[in-house]
């Protein structure tokens, strides 16, 4: 297998090209010119592979959260307040959330980056991006922005601004550091691990007291507190809502169940970085001193960034169960992005310059293929959708504001449903409506459970959906002037058209 890496070489226009591109590196243009080709290439795959159904109901419910700016939903609020932000100066559209999932990418290689030079130089700063690439963590996992993929970005520009603070002492890569941190908290509690990895490493290394006796942590401390503050007063005072959500959907399960679950999750999460491994090790070729050195530096610094990359995959495996939560492979997406920097960081781990052209090409290569095979994702996605509410949020949602203008001639601004239409009509209705979930009504705190809405709202069902037809009853029934209607909706895609399904409206003018 190495001979037959070794034995072939990409066509000598595009190898020039490439060799070009690393010569670029100690200026920085080539990250640059990196960083522009991952977003302009794998935003139009999604806008593409996407072209046939709607958003995912992750990304409605973050659009829902960003509507209604508080200190925390069922989840920490940063993703909502990110989309705040971006919807504030985007366009509300598809390919306004794609562009958003990839910047935020951008924004984590360029974290990493910042890591990378730290530890490696030459080629190896390049080849740790695209080793990256090489996982589906960032371009087909990073495309669903939501509390997982918020981490992506928060994690290594933590650890940049940790590592700094620790080299440094400096109070404002301390500042920089507690205030990082407590945003990584701000977007899912998952990140007390890289907070825990943090205290582990700096209490590890040989100048561990000269760090502790500096204003430096504790300024951090006291920095990552102030940040935290709003939210955590929010988790008081509505009691600890986001670890009852927590426990309500990954919890009620056995000991034995969660400790499988932590072991099985984790190692079937390195299933993730199977074709990094095997590139580095045909890129590199490491004996067994090499892999030594690796696994376990002598050097202190370079211990310190194993012991940041492996506390947050191994720690689940204990804290997981302890919690009582079932453990989920798709949470180690953010906890990854050290390997290549972890690999490629000791100095007797050489990449030729030859190697690291046909890596670079073959990253090339899987990325135009994937922007080539876009349309033959969407069609395929549109035909796993049928049936599937994914191909009805947004003609359902746009019909429905049809019918409020029209018969209640005023802007349509709730939408009620036991169903994601609701959300769906928040993110597609022109007139963005706020969401209201008859179901969970603690999802949509915006709306007071015990004062239902005085100035109209509508409200969407799918048929047959007996508990959505119930609580929308429910919920009009002290109304008067009541209106129902009913919409036939059948997806259509590239002239093919899935089966139609019915929804019932029901439209409560204002009192």
């Amino acid at each position: 297998m190495t001979s037959a890496f070794l034995s072939w070489n990409p066509p000598a226009p595009i190898a020039n090209r490439i060799t070009r591109w690393f010569d670029a590196a100690p200026s920085g243009r080539a990250l640059w010119i990196f960083l522009a080709l991952f977003v302009a290439i794998w935003t139009s795959f999604q806008i593409v592979s996407y072209a046939s159904i709607d958003l995912h109901p992750d990304l409605l419910e973050v659009f829902t959260w960003s509507q209604n700016p508080a200190a925390g939903y069922k989840h920490p609020p940063l993703a909502g307040l990110i989309a705040a932000a971006w919807f504030s100066v985007f366009p509300i559209a598809d390919w306004s959330f794609h562009l958003l999932a990839m910047v935020n990418v951008a924004v984590a290689f360029f974290a990493i980056d910042l890591i990378a030079r730290r530890y490696v130089d030459g080629d190896k700063r390049l080849m740790v991006l695209l080793l990256l690439l090489l996982t589906p963590l960032y371009q087909f996992h990073g495309q669903r922005f939501s509390t997982n993929q918020v981490m992506m970005s928060t994690w290594p520009i933590a650890t940049y601004c940790f590592l700094r603070s620790f080299k440094t002492r400096a109070l404002g890569w301390s500042a920089a550091a507690g205030g990082a941190a407590a945003l990584a908290m701000l977007g899912k509690y998952y990140s007390i691990l890289l907070v825990a990895a943090f205290v582990a490493a700096a209490l590890m290394h040989p100048r561990r007291w000269e760090y502790l006796r500096s204003p430096a942590p504790w300024l951090a401390a006291v920095v990552g507190l102030v940040v935290l503050a709003p939210h955590l007063y929010w988790f008081i005072t509505t009691g600890g809502k986001t670890l009852s959500y927590a426990h309500q959907v990954h919890g009620a399960a056995s000991m034995g169940a969660l400790l499988w679950s932590a072991v099985s999750s984790t190692a079937s999460a390195t299933g993730y970085v199977f074709v990094l491994v095997a590139a580095y090790a045909l890129v590199a070729r490491p004996d067994r001193r090499t892999l030594t050195e690796t696994l376990w530096p002598t050097d202190p610094d370079r211990r310190m960034l194993v012991v940041l990359f492996a506390l947050p995959l191994l720690l689940p495996i204990v804290v997981a169960p302890l919690s009582g939560i079932k453990f989920s492979a798709l949470w180690t997406l953010p906890a990854w992005f050290l390997l290549p920097i972890v690999l490629l960081s000791p100095p007797q781990t050489a990449v030729q310059r030859p190697d690291a052209v046909r890596v670079a090409f073959i990253v090339l290569c899987v990325s135009l293929a994937a922007l080539a095979a876009s349309p033959a994702i969407a069609w395929v996605r549109f035909a796993q959708e049928q049936g599937k509410p994914r191909a009805h949020y947004a003609a359902v949602s746009q019909e429905l504001t049809r019918v409020w203008r029209r018969d209640i001639k005023a802007p349509l601004t709730l939408v009620a449903s036991s169903t994601d239409f609701a959300i769906a009509s928040s993110f597609y209705s022109p007139d963005h409506p706020i969401s209201w979930d008859l179901a969970e009504p603690q999802l949509t705190p915006w709306i007071s459970e015990a004062q239902p809405p005085r100035n109209g709202w509508a409200a969407v069902c799918p048929e047959p959906n007996e508990l959505c037809a119930i609580l929308v009853k429910r919920a009009a029934a002290q109304a008067s002037g009541v209106i129902r209607q009913e919409f036939e909706h059948a997806a259509t895609f590239l002239g093919r058209r899935g089966p139609s399904q019915r929804f019932v409206f029901v439209l409560v003018p204002p009192d």
